[in-house]
This record gives C-alpha cells, sequence and structure tokens, in this order.
C-alpha cells in the first residue's frame, strides 16, 4: 500500500533524479571541467552532489578513493534522511532506504572477514575490528545486537555458524546466504510498495548479476572462455563483456555499471512510484563512483588529458552498454 505521503516523497525524488549526474551528464562534465578541484566544482554546479562535494572536501588534499565515496554517500544519506523527516513517507519507504545504504554495511563485512580490509564505508569500527580477531562467530552476534536492522539481517545468516571460529567461516558460502536474505528483504519491501514488474525484473537481474560476477573474474584470471559462463545475460551483454574481459580496467567498470543501466532503461520513464526511487538510488550508487574516482585523479594530480580520456572511456563504453 502506497500512502499520500509516500506519492510526495517519490515527486520529490524524481525532481532530485533530474540533478543526479547520470552517464549521459557525462559528456557535459567532460566538457566543463577544468580537471582542478575548484573547476570540477564549477562544472557541478546544478547537480546536487555539488553541496556535499563543497561541504564534505573543501580542499585539493588527496584522498584515498574509498574516503571520497565514503564521505559523498554519508553527505547524502543525511541530506535524504533530512527530506524524509519533513515530507515523513511511510516506514515502508524508510526499510527501503535503510536495506539501499545497508548493503555497504555487508559489503564492508565481507571485505573485512575475507581480506583483512582495512578502510571500511559504513561497517562499525568496533565491529570491524572485532572480526579481525579469533573468536567464535557467537560472539560476533553478540556484539552487533541492537545495531540496526542491517545487523539484524546480518546476524540472522550468521547464526548457521556461531560455534565456528571467524577465521574459519566459510566467506563464499557466508556470502552467498547473506545476498539471498537482502535480495529477498528488498523484492519484500517494494513488492509492499506496489513495485511494478519492471522493477522486480530490474531487482531479479541484480541478484543475477551479483552471483555472476564472480565467476566471471575467476574465469577471466584463469584464462578460460567467458563465453559459457555469461550464458545468462542477452547477447548485447554478452558482447559487451566479452570485448572490455581484453583490458580488466574496462572489464570492471562494466561489471559495476551493467546491472546499473539494465534496470535505467526499464524504469526511468515510468510513472511516479517506487519504481523511480528504486531508480534514483541505484544512479546515485554509479554517480558515487565515478565521482569519486575522478575527484581521487583531480587532487593527487593527475593530468587533465588523462582524466579526460578516462571518462571518454566511460562514455564509450556506456554507448556500447546502451546502444
Amino acid at each position: 500500500m502506497v500512502t499520500t505521503n509516500d506519492e510526495i516523497f517519490f515527486n520529490h525524488v524524481k525532481l532530485r533524479s533530474h540533478k543526479t549526474l547520470s552517464p549521459e551528464n557525462l559528456r557535459r562534465i567532460n566538457e566543463l571541467a577544468a580537471y582542478t578541484f575548484s573547476g570540477l566544482l564549477s562544472a557541478l554546479q546544478g547537480f546536487e552532489t555539488s553541496s556535499c562535494i563543497s561541504r564534505e572536501l573543501r580542499s585539493d588534499l588527496p584522498m584515498s578513493r574509498i574516503t571520497v565515496y565514503s564521505k559523498l554517500l554519508k553527505c547524502w544519506e543525511s541530506e535524504l534522511r533530512s527530506e524524509v523527516r519533513l515530507i515523513k513517507p511511510s516506514e515502508r519507504v524508510v526499510n527501503l532506504i535503510d536495506l539501499y545504504v545497508g548493503k555497504y554495511i555487508i559489503s564492508d563485512l565481507i571485505g573485512v572477514v575475507s581480506a583483512g580490509v582495512k578502510e571500511t564505508i559504513y561497517l562499525d569500527t568496533s565491529i570491524a575490528e572485532f572480526l579481525k580477531t579469533d573468536r567464535e562467530v557467537g560472539e560476533v552476534i553478540s556484539a552487533i545486537s541492537r545495531k540496526g536492522s542491517t545487523y539484524n539481517l546480518i546476524s540472522s545468516v550468521l547464526r548457521d555458524y556461531r560455534k565456528v571460529k571467524i577465521r574459519e567461516l566459510d566467506v563464499g558460502e557466508f556470502s552467498r546466504k547473506l545476498s539471498a536474505s537482502y535480495f529477498r528483504g528488498l523484492k519484500n519491501t517494494l513488492k509492499e510498495l506496489n513495485i511494478s514488474s519492471y522493477g522486480l525484473r530490474c531487482v531479479e537481474f541484480l541478484e543475477e548479476f551479483e552471483e555472476l560476477k564472480p565467476r566471471l573474474r575467476k574465469a577471466l584470471i584463469e584464462g578460460r572462455d567467458l563465453r559459457s559462463i555469461a550464458t545468462p545475460l542477452t547477447q548485447k551483454q554478452r558482447e559487451v563483456v566479452l570485448r572490455t574481459s581484453k583490458n580488466i580496467h574496462d572489464f570492471e567498470y562494466v561489471l559495476s555499471v551493467l546491472p546499473t543501466y539494465f534496470c535505467h532503461s526499464m524504469l526511468k520513464s515510468l510513472p511516479i512510484s517506487a519504481d523511480i526511487l528504486l531508480d534514483y538510488l541505484l544512479l546515485k550508487e554509479v554517480e558515487f563512483s565515478l565521482l569519486s574516482y575522478v575527484i581521487y585523479l583531480v587532487n593527487t594530480g593527475y593530468s587533465a588529458d588523462l582524466i579526460k580520456e578516462e571518462i571518454g572511456r566511460w562514455l564509450r563504453l556506456y554507448e556500447s552498454i546502451t546502444e
């Protein structure tokens, strides 16, 4: 069931989406930016992200890409939460936003457990340190209790491993179970908001592609033919994945953005609804990814020509995905 306030919020999100740095707008940035920090800020005037960049990244001091991404994401979330408090959409809308942000907690957790990642975006620092110890999973469950809905989702999956040492956890199996639980919750929340069949297909594809990505990476590393792995994709998608597999940088870019572009092509012209909110959230993820990289390159001192070529490559890849 969708409330009147939900509809007002969806309309508000639609207006915000027009100020999102969509892939189509990259060409404008490439034409306007002088590839200095001040030049980039000037080129981004009119986009909603400009306020967060000027507020959270006040200088041109070098920062890691993850740090820039984290600052932009958290600033945007704070602004969006303020709009939620003002408009007061239903709890279902709030749950959807919580789930979106929760994916970063899950990603951080998997990164820490599998590879000892040191710089995280959303995972509580104390939990990240706890996960690096030799304790049992059951102790992790106790440590993350009462920390929010995403941590409850993580705990529900961890209960299957409560007597296992953290370092002995089957990360691959745990990650798959956690992903399945996450997407199940996402689909249920969207159904409660009367998501269209297009929106549901989008989420299904996001889940399918999340399972496909590690298999594609593994096949590429092992020098195997990717065509048999990429069979779940459409012919156009397979062609793009196979073509970019010759360049690891392009390959990773396509793996990161292809699902969002697939969804965007279906959702962007739909009537004002939960579909619009889903499209907006996904586009913001791509925006943060692209901008954090550009800002990192600018502040690290890379030449304007190199940065322009990078953005040009993204544009060509985007066009090959959507043509």
